[in-house]
C-alpha cells in the first residue's frame, strides 16, 4: 500500500485538526472579470508555504504534546477551499483543461446544489433568507480556515494569504455580517476556557480526538480499529492526486454550517425536577464524561484506549436509542455505518453561559468527508432527524443536540427504564437545541492542486 504523501494533503483533513485556540473563517468572493487572476495567485499561494500541509500540522502537534503543561505553543495554520459556485468560477478563468465539473451532479448532488439549497429541502434546514447576512448576501467562492495560539497571530496570517490572493482587487470580502463578529466577511471561534472547570474540551464534552475517526495511513493505533476511515473511490473536480492511498483524486469535501445554541433551552431541561442529572447525561450524549456510558456509568474515561473507545448500544436505559453519539455513529459493521464516517474540527463561538447569559453563542461546524450525500447529509436527513432511527421496539425520537424537526417543530426523546420498558413521559416535548444560521458545502483541494490545475491559467 502506498505511502501517505503527507506533504500534499491540507493540514486540517484528520483526527486532530489544526492545533488552536482562536481560528477565524473567511468567506471571499471573486471579483467578476479577474477569474485568471484568481488562478495566477492561487498558484502562488500554493507555492508560498502559507497553506498548510498535514506534515507541518503533525509536525506542530509534535511541538504541542511535548511542551510543559499549561505552555501555550506558538502555532498558525491555514486551509483554502471552494464552493461549486467558486470552482465554477475558477473554470472561466482555466485554459487547456477543465474540472469536470459535470459530474458532481450525479455523483454528489448535495455539493452541486450547495447548502442554501439543499439544507431546506433535505434537511429541515430554515430558508436562507433567515440566515445571517454573511451567508445570504452574495455568492460565497471560497473560504479560508485559519487558525492559531492567539487572535493576532491568526490575523496576520490571514492578512497574508489575503495579500497573495490580490485582495481586494481579485478576491474581496462578503459585505455581511455574522454576529456576534462584528467584522464583515468572518466569523470567529475560540476553544472553552480552562479556567472554568471545562478542561479546554470540546463542545460535546470528549476529549480532543476520542470521538473521531482514525485515518488509515496516518492514525496507526490498533485500539481504534474499528473507527478507521477511508475515503471511497470515485469521481471529482480534476484536481491531481493528493491524500491517501487508493485515492486517485483530490477527494475531501468539507461542510460549515453556524449553528447558534439555545442555552436557555438547555438549562431549562437541566432545571427540570423530572429531569436527573444523569439521564441527562444519558441522553444529551454523556456530557459528564468520555468513556462509553454502557460500560462505564458511574465513572469517567478510563486509562485503557481500548476500552475508552468500545462503545456498545446494548443498554437503551443507560445509553438511550436518541443519545447523539449513538444517533451519529451507531457503531455497527453496515455499509451505511461505514460510509458515513466525517472528520469533524469546528468550534465554538460566542461568550460562555456563565459570563454572559444573554449573549450568542454556539458552534462553527465544520466536518470533512468524500461525499457530502453520503456523509454530512446522510446523518442529518436519516439518523439525526429520523426519529425512526435506529430500528427498535419503539420510537427512538429526535438527537437532542443537533436535530432539525420538520416545520421547526418541537423534539421528543423516548426512554426506557431498567427493565428496558418504554417510559411514555420521557423528556417531555421541548424546543430544537439549536438552529442553523447558514453554511456552504466546499471542496478542499490538494496542495498541489493549488499549484497545478487550479493555479494553471
Amino acid at each position: 500500500m502506498a505511502a501517505v504523501n503527507l506533504d500534499n494533503v491540507q493540514g486540517d483533513l484528520f483526527s486532530r485538526g489544526f492545533p488552536k485556540i482562536k481560528e477565524t473563517y473567511y468567506f471571499f468572493s471573486i471579483v467578476p472579470g479577474k477569474e485568471k487572476d484568481f488562478s495566477t495567485a492561487l498558484a502562488a499561494l500554493g507555492n508560498s508555504g502559507k497553506i498548510s500541509s498535514l506534515k507541518k500540522v503533525l509536525d506542530d502537534w509534535v511541538k504541542v504534546d511535548g511542551a510543559p503543561k499549561n505552555e501555550i505553543v506558538p502555532v498558525s495554520n491555514a486551509l483554502i477551499a471552494f464552493s461549486k459556485t467558486g470552482l465554477d468560477k475558477i473554470q472561466t478563468g482555466l485554459t487547456g483543461r477543465g474540472l469536470d465539473l459535470d459530474n458532481l451532479t450525479t455523483s454528489d448532488p448535495a455539493f452541486a446544489a450547495g447548502m442554501a439549497r439543499d439544507g431546506p429541502e433535505n434537511l429541515n434546514d430554515p430558508a436562507p433568507t433567515s440566515w445571517d447576512p454573511l451567508f445570504n448576501a452574495s455568492p460565497i467562492h471560497g473560504i479560508l480556515k485559519v487558525a492559531g495560539h492567539c487572535q493576532e497571530i491568526v490575523n496576520s496570517k490571514l492578512d497574508e494569504i489575503k495579500k497573495i490572493l490580490g485582495y481586494p482587487n481579485i478576491i474581496a470580502d462578503i459585505a455581511a455580517q455574522s454576529l456576534p463578529t462584528s467584522a464583515n466577511s468572518r466569523v470567529d471561534g475560540q476553544v472553552r476556557p480552562k479556567d472554568q472547570g471545562l478542561n479546554g474540551r470540546e463542545h460535546f464534552g470528549f476529549e480532543d480526538g476520542v470521538s473521531q475517526p482514525l485515518l488509515k495511513g496516518i492514525n496507526e493505533d490498533a485500539a481504534f480499529n474499528k473507527d478507521t476511515f477511508m475515503p471511497r473511490r470515485g469521481r471529482s473536480p480534476h484536481c491531481g492526486e493528493w491524500t491517501l492511498q487508493n485515492v486517485p483524486r483530490g477527494w475531501w469535501k468539507a461542510a460549515f454550517s453556524s449553528f447558534a445554541s439555545s442555552s436557555k433551552t438547555f438549562r431549562g431541561l437541566l432545571s427540570s425536577p423530572r429531569n436527573s442529572k444523569m439521564e441527562l447525561a444519558q441522553t444529551l450524549i454523556t456530557v459528564v464524561q468520555s468513556a462509553p456510558i454502557v460500560l462505564f456509568p458511574d465513572q469517567d474515561a478510563t486509562s485503557d484506549p481500548v476500552a475508552s473507545n468500545d462503545f456498545k448500544f446494548t443498554n437503551n436505559n443507560v445509553c438511550p436509542l436518541a443519545a447523539h453519539i449513538r444517533k451519529t455513529n451507531p457503531r455497527d459493521d453496515s455499509v451505511f455505518t461505514r460510509n458515513a464516517r466525517i472528520v469533524r474540527n469546528g468550534i465554538p463561538y460566542g461568550s460562555e453561559f456563565s459570563v454572559d447569559e444573554s449573549g450568542k453563542r454556539g458552534l462553527l461546524f465544520a466536518c470533512y468527508q468524500s461525499s457530502i450525500d453520503n456523509g454530512f447529509q446522510f446523518i442529518q436527513k436519516i439518523w439525526i432527524n429520523n426519529p425512526e432511527f435506529p430500528e427498535a421496539p419503539s420510537t427512538a425520537g429526535f438527537d437532542p443536540f443537533t436535530a432539525q424537526p420538520p416545520n421547526d417543530g418541537q423534539l421528543h426523546i423516548t426512554m426506557f427504564d431498567p427493565s428496558e420498558k418504554k417510559l411514555d413521559t420521557g423528556l417531555g416535548h421541548f424546543p430544537k437545541l439549536v438552529t442553523m444560521k447558514g453554511g456552504e458545502y466546499f471542496f478542499v483541494p490538494s496542495i498541489s492542486a493549488l499549484t497545478g490545475t487550479l493555479g494553471s491559467a
